[in-house]
């Protein structure tokens, strides 16, 4: 019986502590702090994604850069090589016509034919 009344005491003494403590209790606090942590967890995981996503988009830029330079290389030489082509051909022509106009103004003599 001694015991019965021991028991009651020390419940009946933790329930009036814990019902006169306004402080959370360790296991509330610890699962505070595991929502806390959850949260911190998913905030650094999802900025790991966007650090691989970002350096993804990095080198596909620099590789699409890197061939456009080139690309631009290329269209600048045929431009060059087209105007090249341009203006030798128009000298062609030039020299063409120079060259008709000159045989139009010197004929070639005939010779008499025989009647």
């Amino acid at each position: 019986m001694l015991k019965s009344l021991l028991s009651l005491a020390v419940l009946s003494a933790l329930l009036t502590g814990c019902a006169s403590s306004s402080q959370p209790s360790f296991g509330a606090k610890l699962a505070e702090r595991s929502v806390e942590a959850d949260k911190l967890a998913k905030q650094w995981q999802q900025g790991d994604d966007a650090v691989k996503k970002g350096e993804k988009l990095i080198k596909k830029g620099q590789s699409l850069v890197q061939e456009g330079q080139q690309d631009q290389k290329k269209g600048q030489s045929l431009i060059e090589e087209g105007q090249k082509l341009v203006e030798n051909g128009k000298q062609q022509m030039a020299d063409s016509e120079t060259g008709y106009q000159k045989m139009r103004a010197n004929p070639i003599p005939t010779s008499p034919s025989t009647p």
